[in-house]
């Protein structure tokens, strides 16, 4: 593991385990893309990229890392946890630049009943931001 990934990794773990928008922003690139769950169209709009990622970690109840594996500047993060009493677990596939910033975050959940209640409730908190999230 290169030393930029090792910063990237213990600085993701601090940031989701305080909730710390500013620390978790210092190590996602410009433009980064977001491929979610619930919209088809990525997004590259980094302020809309937290927004939604501090959502993620609200709206997961108990929701926390379990496993990693990395492969170069590629990451797979396995997170668990629950939403309306309804078990999840779900990847964080995380891809780095040179510099050790994140440059593209694709995130996939299962069960599909917990996703749909996911969905639903990540929508709210997508709209109170950019109401066009709609059409997507």
């Amino acid at each position: 593991m290169t030393p930029q990934v090792k910063h990237f990794l213990d600085t993701w773990h601090r940031a989701v385990e305080t909730r710390d928008e500013t620390l978790l922003a210092s190590i996602i690139a410009e433009g980064c893309e977001l491929h979610s769950p619930v919209v088809w169209k990525p997004s590259a709009d980094t302020h809309y990229l937290l927004h939604i990622l501090m959502g993620v970690i609200t709206t997961i109840e108990g929701f926390a890392y379990r496993q990693q594996w990395v492969d170069g500047n590629e990451i797979i993060l396995e997170f668990t946890g629950t939403v309306d009493g309804k078990g999840l677990v779900g990847i964080d596939k995380i891809s780095l630049d040179d510099a050790g910033h994140m440059n593209r975050i694709e995130v996939l959940i299962r069960p599909m009943n917990t996703l749909l209640e996911f969905a639903t409730r990540m929508r709210e908190h997508a709209l109170r931001y950019k109401p066009e999230a709609a059409n997507g």
